[in-house]
């Protein structure tokens, strides 16, 4: 059985380097081991896996077939080791992680200290950017995002719920009549955050009813506190996301605007590169930021 695990292990590595030199370095072999055990695989099997030239290592149409199969064996294998190991282990390491730069100042970062307390051994890389990362490209262990998903290349698991509001300062709406319908935010000075297509496009929903309204304003910004700021200052309306709106609504720095209005409902994911092994950092890391936000 150990040979025929390490045969899969071989032909999978070099199907994935497309390399038999590299699939040898990444599995710290001789290059003789890795041709053999491909070799005995396919005899065993009685057919060809993979094309060899002197140029380039391909996959056969049967190799195609066999290479998904053997994949999930072999993460199948890892999840349940890993399983088991992370019961009597600590969390250790490095655990590069992306999250929208609001999101990440107004609620991850309040909650690092406690979580780095937790796990002395973990290193976190953060990266805050709006920017949406290649997890698998860039080697990232996770990434958490508000709106809609592009990449159906991951595995997503939502954590929560966010809406974007209409917001203003105190002051401004004394100094401004306060629309009474969306269509009335056109003669506004707005706020806009430029995150998706159309930022100037507003559309909100009051139940089943729709509007959608152009704005335009002093201040566009791809920063959601960079907007909140500016908010509270009086320089207009904001559609912001709920997510970094509590405190200043609770302490009356900003009030709703159409209280009734609200954007279309966002998620609130944690992507993986796959579903089939989250390594218990990742899993640590997600469980501990879902329960804090369903904590709020």
């Amino acid at each position: 059985m150990a040979d025929r695990l390490s045969e899969i292990a071989a032909f999978v590595e070099v199907a994935r380097q497309r390399s038999f030199v590299r699939a040898a370095e990444q599995l710290d072999v001789s290059v003789s081991a890795v041709s053999r055990a491909v070799a005995a695989l396919e005899a065993r099997l009685g057919v060809r896996l993979l094309q060899r030239s002197t140029r380039r290592v391909g996959l056969s149409e049967a190799g195609r077939v066999h290479v998904a199969r053997c994949e999930a064996l072999l993460a199948e294998l890892s999840d349940a080791e890993a399983a088991i190991a992370e019961r009597n282990t600590a969390l250790r390491g490095s655990l590069k992680a992306s999250v929208p730069s609001g999101f990440g100042l107004t609620h991850l970062a309040p909650m690092l200290p406690e979580f780095l307390a937790r796990h002395p051994e973990l290193a976190l890389d953060l990266h805050m950017s709006n920017r949406f990362v290649d997890l698998i490209e860039e080697g990232f262990d996770v990434a958490i995002r508000v709106g809609a998903l592009r990449d159906s290349r991951l595995a997503a698991r939502k954590l929560d719920t966010n809406y974007r509001v209409p917001v203003a300062a105190p002051a401004y709406l004394a100094a401004h009549a306060a629309p009474r319908h969306p269509r009335d935010l056109a003669k506004h000075p707005c706020l806009i955050l430029d995150i998706g297509e159309h930022p100037d496009t507003w559309t909100l929903l009051r139940g089943a009813t729709r509007h959608t309204v152009r704005v335009q304003g002093p201040l566009c910004s791809n920063q959601v506190l960079a907007l909140r700021a500016a908010c509270e200052a009086g320089l207009g309306v904001g559609l912001l996301p709920q997510f970094a709106l509590h405190a200043a609504l609770a302490s009356g720095r900003l009030q709703r605007v159409l209280p009734a209005w609200q954007s279309a409902e966002q998620g609130i994911y944690a992507l993986y590169p796959s579903h089939r092994f989250i390594p218990a950092k990742v899993r640590a890391f997600v469980d501990f930021i879902e329960g804090r936000l369903r904590a709020r």
